[in-house]
């Protein structure tokens, strides 16, 4: 609800923030928990911290993808929606009846501005049509957890196109993505946010590190642990491919945390081939919140051998656990990992490269000092009034 001091018009309200008292009503179209994954984790972080000051309605979906499209093994885990915001799961993703519904529901909650949760192309239409619905009467904002998908296709960018061009504002994750986003609408308004850590919705705390390997049976002095769905763009073959450099020198775990969306039985093989099956253990399951906590615990450094990147909620996680971080030089790593300082950031692609920045975080005792330096940097990730700003189009 804006109450505002002078006969400022509608449409300079969001540029005049001084003679505003500053309390909307916002409503977040998107996945929230129980939805698994990193965009229900982020998108439920925020409908938290803008329910702190802000009337806040979740719109989330009673079906995200057909069960035939999704290569996971189900869409959600057990538990509730969280209750500091009102969540309503009414949204059918390849049902337009349901869009119709959506679009009724947010024009009798009034709402000030939409916030859409943007990372597939798959839920182009559905947001084409709610955005467009709505333009006139709120202020329609885009979050892209990633403007494109890891996929290239000229599909992806026509359908991408085809919704931005319903929005008012963009707020990006990384400086990589709104570099590419300006490209290809070189005049939308966007702005870069460092979204905050995870670890206030994934339960477990950080417990010491020998009581967590204990739990896990683990008996290696060292462990390096690969956390997250396993998909091609993740590029763990070659993570693998570095292991055998690594354990020339040091007799560590790899810990393979995370459900396979694509054939196990290819790393299965490779692991073998490379001889490394004593020091690889995998967990194929998708690990719950309240789990999450016990790997990250155990580990020495969390490694991300991504070949393509936008923003990584698992890096997220790790400076939640203040776990030390080896990983590509993509999507938001450098925006947030000082190479050298707070973690090491190597070239994609290359197991040298990645066994390179491996070896020099155990030949040089790099772990309490990047988590030293990690904890002092955490501070990058709080929310503030700029980055609400940001997600409220509010600039």
């Amino acid at each position: 609800m804006f109450k505002c001091f002078g006969t400022e018009l509608f449409g300079n309200i969001f540029n005049n923030l001084t003679t505003l008292i500053f309390i909307m009503r916002v409503v977040v179209i998107g996945p929230v928990k129980p939805f698994r994954g990193g965009i229900a984790h982020s998108n439920t972080i925020l409908c938290k911290n803008l329910a702190k000051k802000h009337r806040l309605l979740a719109i989330s979906f009673k079906r995200l993808f057909p069960k035939w499209l999704y290569p996971g093994r189900f869409q959600k885990e057990k538990g509730k929606a969280p209750k500091e915001f009102k969540t309503e799961f009414i949204l059918d993703s390849i049902n337009p009846l349901s869009w119709f519904k959506v679009v009724k529901r947010i024009r009798k909650f009034n709402a000030d501005v939409v916030i859409f949760q943007w990372w597939t192309t798959f839920l182009a239409f559905c947001y084409w049509f709610l955005a467009g619905m709505l333009k006139k009467r709120c202020r329609i904002c885009v979050i892209c957890q990633n403007v494109l998908p890891h996929e290239e296709s000229r599909i992806h960018l026509f359908l991408t196109k085809f919704f931005f061009k319903q929005a008012h504002s963009f707020v990006t994750l990384s400086k990589a993505e709104e570099k590419l986003l300006k490209k290809i609408m070189p005049k939308a308004k966007v702005k870069t946010i460092i979204e905050p850590t995870y670890e206030r919705i994934v339960g477990l705390k950080r417990i010491p590190k020998a009581k967590a390997r204990k739990k896990l049976g683990i008996k290696h002095a060292k462990v390096l642990l690969f956390f997250g769905f396993v998909r091609p763009y993740k590029g763990l073959k070659y993570l693998l491919k570095a292991m055998p450099t690594v354990l020339k020198k040091h007799n560590c775990l790899l810990l393979i945390v995370g459900e396979f969306w694509e054939p196990k039985e290819e790393y299965i093989s490779l692991i073998k081939k490379l001889g490394i099956e004593r020091n690889v253990k995998i967990i194929d399951r998708y690990v719950p919140d309240d789990e999450v906590g016990i790997y990250f615990s155990a580990s020495d450094a969390v490694v991300l051998p991504y070949t393509s990147s936008t923003e990584s909620g698992i890096i997220q996680l790790a400076y939640g656990y203040n776990l030390p971080i080896i990983t590509t030089s993509l999507g938001n790593a450098p925006d947030v990992i000082e190479h050298g300082k707070s973690g090491l950031l190597v070239k994609p692609r290359s197991p040298k490269a990645l066994a390179n920045a491996i070896l020099l975080f155990y030949d040089n005792n790099l772990e309490k000092k990047f988590r030293k330096e990690m904890k002092r940097k955490k501070k990058i990730f709080e929310w503030n009034k700029e980055k609400e700003k940001a997600v409220l189009g509010a600039w």
